[in-house]
């Protein structure tokens, strides 16, 4: 029998080295392929997913659709100055955008007469509230005074549709004494049953109560829609101004006006900081009102006082209004805008041409945007209401129940 060959050691040797090295090389290529499958495609999946998310924000921004006709449907489709309106909103409201602001700093503050609600009827709405209390409420017992100066008021505004000044009385005056006594609450529902019982002079089918501007509701709704937090800065007295913007769903301490006198029902003569008051007592209008208005600067410094917060967005109508306007155009912390009602149309509102041509003026000086109830507004207070003519100096049925 043969002897068993025995292995050569040189040749295990060299078995054992080339296996370990294939087993090396095996180990290394595998988690290196591995590897290299996670570097070729990490990358191109991050760059098209960054690249999806930059399409969708910017489609989102540059083609936010608004269904125009549902939203604004009184105004003119192709109006630039509220396309000007809806692209501030977009671009303050897109988180995506460089100009996004918290809703916390979204605050828009409009005037009252002449911005969202009819000033040439004939005159500003409280006028016409004080000369009914005065000359047509059977209930109150005019002064001599009282009835003297609201006849002036009165003639004058139904000739020329303009305010007048009598020189014995301001109307102020005339609104806290003809009113002292009432609890705002009953101030309030007086100031309610005259406007929606009384017709608008100069207009058929539309009472005080109806005569807001359709376009500047359907604003104000547009904000509030997009988290925009709605003030009123008149310089209309404030209990007035409370009764009236009430039906728009805007709340009593989000008006902001001229002061009303209060005191309480046992007061007297009083001062208020040195008496306190009772459990049975009430809270009463009184007189004189304050001096100061809250009209032209005196609107800032309200909202500073009252606010705490420049506003975003400003609308007014009146020299009354620059003040706002700047005051929310100058924003340090959000650039915001100033939009100013133009009365220009003379075919559906006393329009006039002076007093448009000098607002269009203060546009362009101040970098406004004019909103133009001729060429903005396809409607101002809806179907069914007709322009008619100011009563010229006539004094008889000067209010008329609806």
């Amino acid at each position: 029998m043969p002897k068993t060959q025995k292995p050569n050691l040189l040749h295990v040797v060299l078995a054992f080295a080339a296996g370990a090295v294939i087993a090396a090389l095996i180990c290394f290529a595998i988690p290196k392929q591995s590897d290299a499958t996670s570097t070729d495609t990490t990358p191109t999946t991050q760059d098209a997913q960054g690249e999806v998310a930059q399409a969708t924000a910017t489609s989102t921004f540059d083609n936010k659709n608004i269904d125009y006709a549902a939203t604004f449907p009184s105004w003119n489709k192709d109006s630039k100055n509220l396309a000007t309106l809806v692209k501030f909103v977009d671009e303050a409201t897109d988180e995506s955008s460089d100009n996004y602001v918290e809703p916390a700093d979204r605050i828009a503050t409009f005037d009252m007469d002449g911005t969202i609600l009819c000033e040439k009827a004939p005159i500003y709405f409280d006028y016409c509230l004080t000369w009914h209390r005065v000359l047509d409420d059977p209930t109150y017992n005019a002064t001599d005074v009282e009835r003297e100066a609201m006849e002036q008021v009165r003639d004058h505004a139904c000739a020329t549709g303009e305010k007048f000044k009598p020189s014995t009385v301001t109307k102020h005056d005339l609104v806290s004494s003809a009113f002292a006594g009432m609890t705002p609450e009953e101030f309030r529902a007086y100031v309610v049953d005259f406007a929606d019982n009384t017709n608008v002079i100069g207009f058929d089918g539309m009472t005080y109560g109806q005569s807001f501007y359709k376009p500047m509701l359907e604003v104000i709704d547009y904000l509030r829609d997009n988290d925009f937090d709605v003030w009123i800065v008149s310089a209309c007295e404030r209990e007035v101004s409370r009764a009236m913007v009430e039906r728009l769903g805007i709340p009593a301490d989000h008006v902001i006006a001229t002061d009303v006198r209060y005191v309480s029902s046992k007061q007297g003569d009083q001062i208020a900081d040195e008496y306190n008051m009772g459990q049975d007592e009430e809270i009463l209008l009184s007189s004189p009102l304050d001096d100061v208005e809250c009209g032209q600067t005196a609107k800032s410094l309200a909202i500073a006082r009252e606010i705490g917060k420049r506003p975003l967005l400003a609308f007014g109508n009146s020299s009354g209004d620059y003040g706002m306007l700047n005051y929310a155009k100058g924003n340090p912390d959000h650039e915001g805008m100033g939009f100013f009602v133009v009365c220009d149309d003379t075919e559906r509102e006393y329009g006039n041409a002076e007093k448009a041509t000098e607002g269009y003026d203060m546009v362009e000086q101040e970098n406004w945007t004019s909103f133009s109830m001729k060429d903005d507004w396809a409607t101002i207070y809806g179907e069914g209401v007709q322009k008619t003519e100011l009563l010229g100096n006539q004094t008889q049925e000067l209010a008329q129940a609806a």
